[in-house]
């Protein structure tokens, strides 16, 4: 083992003491223990005996507490990664850092280091070239403004940082910076230009999410090799540089987004090597020049949502050739859709919320590459064309908020979509072809005009997330195969005419977090080769400039699912990262019969639960106080009687309760936790209720003997049917007896007459309101 020069363990756990007795390994050069969820301090003997290492990485695991001293024993240590751990400390109390002056890449992002503005611990380090300090906390220190360092760095990040009010000093003697990444910090001020200034080789320059304002100023001359830059998420102003693409030449992604640049978009804006631009979110106003398309030859992804557009779109006879992803949502454009949008490279079509009309074009079928089409919130009549059935690679459809009309073509069984939003037209038909398509995650139909049975084809979509049939004219029995997606989270059936018994086997729906693709990229170092090919990959700005650029605010796709689903007494749309954790069923407005099973109350992850508006009887299952994240329960409108369980205390995240409009008696639970918050209108309907905050106050007899599952009887009031039985009874009796009597005084009897005429008619009111009771429990 003395021999081993390179050691990648990456992705391992490690044993604890595994640092303290590497230190026999004293020819070791390289060691890589990235990604291994190791977890502890490091130790300060073993791995600090290591003179000869040069490369050292701990990426990404759970390391914590402070430095050891012996690390200032690496002298000849050339590459260090700390990043993504929970080391601490502040850096200037760690006297080691001006030893190794052999360092050329540092990364300390991520932790909980105190990292001084001034950076003088480094001011020896003549052969830094990669700095990163991000999402650390910055603090102030006496700063030496005439410290001109001894480094000129390539690479410099201090993105998302605590503190930073002023970017560090030493920036002003720097002038070989290839990549830059200021953003997350909220800097105020004006937007330093001087940066592109005085590093005329700066490749990628990345501030988004600050606080610049003013006019984008560029720099004074030509910057010939900026190639990406990022000020989206700033309060920047004014009108859009019309020369940037000449003060940029080879700018291939530009990121203006989130500003509030106004005025038109310039004519000359692109350049030949531009790929990507995104404007949206500003105030932008006019059309959208056809220079744009024409000087920008290989522009593959545009994004003008949420401005002010209006009028033409590039002109008739400019079709881009290489444009894959064209985003016009949120804008004023108007008319039929124009077909030099359709143009058969692309893959991303968003031209929602406009007041397009028209019918959606046949030409459609030409777009055999298109992945995602929305076309929502238009104003777009007609049908559904058959020749969208021809998008053989479509994923994503989105026709939401419409005048379409017709029914769905059955074709669409055949496309591989994951994601369908019609809901919000005129739609009609039956759903068998809607609910055959095997790889649907999310299905939108609601308010719509769709009839028939739900199919039973619904068991076949295992991938299903999100089913919404709500405000349609379905009717029939809710079939036991809607209980076989396992992956089924949000179920809304509101507003049909469905019918029969609510399935026992709703409780088994597993409300699983909804499939979150993530994906991570490294090098698998298997040989000394491949250590270096590692090394120099991870280390190169070249690396950080490709992926940085894509984690920007540019995403290749914009598919992020909208459903909007009534909970807490109102209809809200959920959309991106929260509908992974958002759970409902919605079966409210239909005409469904019998008990509610108690197997429901195995739900324990369901944030929102309505069944209110059928014809339920029995009892409120005392299983629903396992619903323990529930945060709307709506049970009103029904023929439930008997008691309300008192465990329904325990539902802490309650925020919303109603069981109004039934048969229910006795005491309300107590006036606490949750249930302090509920006033009289979560209880009305129900004349048998009585405790806070109802007016009816419960009397001893009332109050007592109240069950936690709601299954005893009710003992403190007189049974509605015998008391019926026998007032008729006993009045028979009075009345005979009365008629015997008083036949033999004529004064007597009249006066008597009209005293029982008035309690008759007092008796036929009070009768009649009883029995009502009584037919309805």
């Amino acid at each position: 083992m003395s021999t081993v020069e390179y050691l990648n363990l990456e992705g391992s756990y490690l044993n604890e003491n595994f640092l303290s007795s590497i230190g026999q390994m004293t020819s070791l050069k390289a060691l890589n223990m990235a990604f291994g969820g190791n977890y502890g301090t490091l130790p300060n003997r073993g791995w600090c005996e290591l003179k000869n290492i040069q490369e050292l990485a701990f990426i990404i695991n759970n390391f914590e507490g402070t430095l050891p001293s012996c690390l200032g024993n690496l002298t000849a240590l050339r590459w260090l990664s700390l990043e993504g751990n929970r080391f601490t400390g502040n850096i200037a109390s760690y006297p080691f850092w001006r030893r190794l002056t052999s360092l050329e890449y540092l990364d300390i992002s991520f932790n909980q280091f105190e990292v001084p503005l001034s950076f003088n611990q480094f001011v020896n380090h003549s052969k830094l070239t990669y700095l990163n300090v991000g999402s650390n906390t910055l603090t102030t220190d006496t700063e030496f403004k005439n410290w001109i360092p001894n480094f000129q760095l390539k690479f410099f990040a201090i993105e998302g940082c605590v503190n930073l009010q002023k970017l560090p000093y030493f920036l002003h003697y720097q002038n070989d910076l290839r990549i830059l990444a200021i953003d997350l910090n909220q800097l105020p001020g004006n937007f330093p230009t001087w940066l592109l200034e005085n590093n005329t080789r700066l490749a990628g320059l990345y501030a988004r999410d600050n606080a610049f304002t003013g006019p984008l100023k560029l720099p004074s001359s030509r910057h010939l090799y900026l190639e990406q830059l990022d000020v989206s998420n700033n309060e920047l102003s004014g009108h859009v540089p019309a020369n940037i693409s000449s003060a940029f030449p080879k700018l291939n992604i530009l990121n203006m987004s989130l500003n509030l640049f106004e005025g038109p978009i310039p004519s000359d804006i692109g350049g030949f090597y531009l790929l990507a631009l995104d404007l949206s979110h500003n105030f932008l106003s006019g059309g959208v020049p056809s220079d744009l398309a024409i000087g920008s030859p290989i522009l593959n992804y545009l994004r003008l949502s949420n401005n002010k557009l209006t009028g033409q779109i590039f002109s008739k006879d400019v079709r881009p050739r290489l444009l894959f992803y064209l985003y016009l949502n949120g804008n004023s454009f108007e008319g039929p859709l124009p077909s030099n949008i359709f143009f058969k490279p692309l893959i991303a079509l968003d031209a929602s919320s406009n007041n397009f009309s028209g019918e959606i074009p046949r030409w459609i079928r030409d777009n055999t590459k298109l992945l995602q089409l929305d076309l929502s919130k238009n104003h777009l009549e007609g049908s559904i064309p058959v020749e969208i059935c021809n998008l053989k690679l479509i994923q994503v459809l989105a026709l939401t908020e419409n005048k379409l009309s017709g029914p769905v073509p059955s074709c669409v069984s055949g496309l591989p979509l994951e994601h369908i939003h019609l809901d919000k037209n005129q739609l009609v038909g039956e759903l068998d072809a809607l609910l055959n398509i095997s790889s649907v995650k999310t299905l939108d139909l609601g308010y719509n005009s769709f009839t028939g049975n739900i199919p039973h084809t619904i068991g076949s979509l295992s991938n299903l997330n999100f089913l919404l049939l709500n405000n349609n004219q379905l009717q029939g029995e809710i079939p036991t195969q809607v209980c076989l997606p396992n992956k089924l989270s949000i179920m809304d059936f509101s507003f049909n005419k469905l019918y029969g018994p609510l399935l026992r086997c709703l409780g088994n729906l597993i409300q699983a977090e909804s499939d979150a693709e993530t994906g991570s990229m490294y090098y698998q170092a298997t040989s000394k080769q491949a250590w270096l090919d590692f090394l120099w990959w991870i280390s190169s700005a070249r690396h950080y400039h490709i992926l940085y650029g894509f984690r920007s605010d540019i995403r290749l796709m914009d598919v992020e699912t909208r459903i909007q689903f009534t909970t807490k007494r109102n209809s809200l749309t959920y959309k991106g990262s929260i509908l992974k954790y958002m759970t409902g069923i919605d079966l409210s407005s239909n005409r469904l019969t019998g008990e509610i099973p108690v197997e429901l109350g195995n739900l324990s992850k369901i944030h929102a639960l309505n069944l209110s508006h059928n014809h339920f009887v029995g009892r409120i299952p005392g299983t629903f106080s396992n619903l323990h994240d529930i945060e709307s329960l709506d049970l009103s409108y029904n023929s439930l009687n008997g008691r309300i369980p008192v465990g329904l205390l325990e539902l802490y995240s309650l925020a919303i309760f109603s069981v109004a409009y039934n048969n229910l008696s006795g005491a309300v639970p107590p006036f606490e936790a949750q249930f302090s918050t509920f006033d009289k209108s979560s209880y009305e309907g129900n004349p048998l209720l009585c405790g806070v905050p109802l007016d009816n106050e419960c009397s001893s007899t009332k109050s007592s003997n109240i069950s936690n599952d709601g299954s005893d009887e009710s003992t403190g009031f007189v049974d509605t049917e015998s008391f019926c039985i026998g007032f008729v009874v006993s009045c028979g009796s009075i009345l005979l007896g009365l008629a015997v009597t008083l036949s033999f005084n004529p004064y007597w009897r009249a006066a008597w007459f009209r005293l029982i005429e008035e309690l008759m008619h007092n008796s036929y009111y009070f009768l009649l309101r009883q029995c009502c009771y009584t037919y309805q429990e």
